[in-house]
């Protein structure tokens, strides 16, 4: 795809001020921009956003005398995952809603009784060329990081196939990049929006591979899931396992193997077992339906899908790897009324509990997606 210009760029205005709303798409016109659609209410922006893709989005925070009618506009642009840039355009600005705009993502906040050595369309124009300089630099990287967070998903459906993505959602593929090209040429879609990637076939290591790498950052070994050589399941081996779980979902995943000791030897799963012996199930199936219940239990069900249990025999002995993908949001582990935060550090999983710690860690997280 090509860069992004004055002349190729597509905006959507919505302003309900018909005078006005022909005043900015004179002036934008002046500026050399060519694909220019509009809309007056909510309503009408939400129609045009469903029937074309847009990379600049100009709303005006009062539409039909709603007061939030900008950001409804722009929790329509969240909803869709779209990946366009929101400058609200107002003439009723105030420093709380300017803030609000910048949480939820603005590209800018432009009060239209703008005072200064330039009138608001020349600093919107200025807003619109920074969008499409950092878009040119940077890509589409809403749809990149979607990418990256569902590989596992992508290698299932599209492996050795060029996907193209736009609004977390795959809209075409192919077997060669100039195909999928021209694909997208036929659809006349805008030049900036697609990212494209070849999803690489990739082939999981062997458990008996993964022991011979020993414990790191995103791997990790526990002798047993529950069993501590008494009658009753350890609720603090189980905990111990949970950690490591809800780390590697809150860091970049890893894998976890259960029946092997620390230094690598293979100690097998016949303790865990014995707490269904004499049912009519394998202890393999029941072992894994335990987990599974847990983790739903006391991770969530949404995060199940980014938890794979499977099993090996090695040495003539069982061993379960528990393969953890990073998860997109984060993650709390569950029990009893109490929720915990955990994440991985090095070789260890460590607690988060203090708040000032936590809004640290949210801070940092944010500037490294940045």
């Amino acid at each position: 795809m090509k860069d992004l210009e004055v002349a190729n760029v597509h905006i959507l205005a919505v302003e309900d001020n018909p005078d006005y709303l022909e005043l900015l798409v004179e002036e934008l016109e002046i500026c050399g921009y060519q694909h220019i659609q509009t809309a007056r209410n909510p309503e009408e922006a939400t129609e045009k956003l469903e029937q074309s893709l847009f990379e600049i989005i100009v709303a005006d925070m009062r539409l039909a005398g709603d007061d939030g009618g900008g950001f409804a506009v722009f929790e329509e642009v969240q909803k869709r995952n779209l990946s366009a840039a929101v400058i609200i355009l107002t003439a009723n600005d105030s420093v709380a809603d300017c803030r609000r705009a910048h949480r939820l993502g603005a590209w800018d906040y432009i009060p239209k009784n703008l005072q200064g050595e330039k009138d608001v369309f020349e600093e919107l124009h200025d807003s619109i060329q920074a969008a499409l300089a950092y878009f040119n630099r940077w890509g589409n990287r809403k749809d990149e990081k979607w990418i990256e967070e569902h590989a596992a998903f992508l290698a299932e459906n599209y492996t050795n196939q060029y996907v193209a993505v736009i609004n977390n959602t795959v809209i075409e593929f192919a077997d060669t990049e100039d195909a999928l090209k021209q694909q997208l040429g036929e659809l006349k879609l805008p030049l900036f929006l697609p990212v494209i990637r070849k999803i690489e076939a990739k082939t999981r290591p062997s458990i008996p591979e993964l022991i011979q790498k020993g414990e790191s950052a995103m791997l990790e070994f526990k002798q047993t899931f529950q069993y501590d050589g008494t009658e009753e399941a350890s609720e603090k081996l189980r905990l111990a396992t949970f950690k490591t779980l809800v780390g590697f979902l809150n860091s970049e995943g890893g894998t976890l193997l259960i029946g092997v000791e620390d230094n690598g030897h293979i100690y097998g799963l016949e303790d865990d077992f014995s707490f269904f012996l004499g049912k009519q199930k394998t202890p393999i199936d029941l072992f894994e339906q335990q987990l599974t219940s847990l983790i739903w239990d006391r991770i969530g069900k949404a995060f199940a899908q980014h938890i794979t249990i499977c099993f090996e025999e090695i040495e003539g002995k069982p061993v379960c790897a528990i393969v953890v993908n990073k998860a997109n949001k984060d993650v709390f582990y569950k029990r009893k009324g109490k929720t915990t935060f955990y994440v991985r550090t090095n070789c260890t999983t460590r607690e988060i509990n203090d708040f000032k710690e936590f809004s640290d860690y949210l801070q940092e997280k944010a500037l490294a997606q940045a």
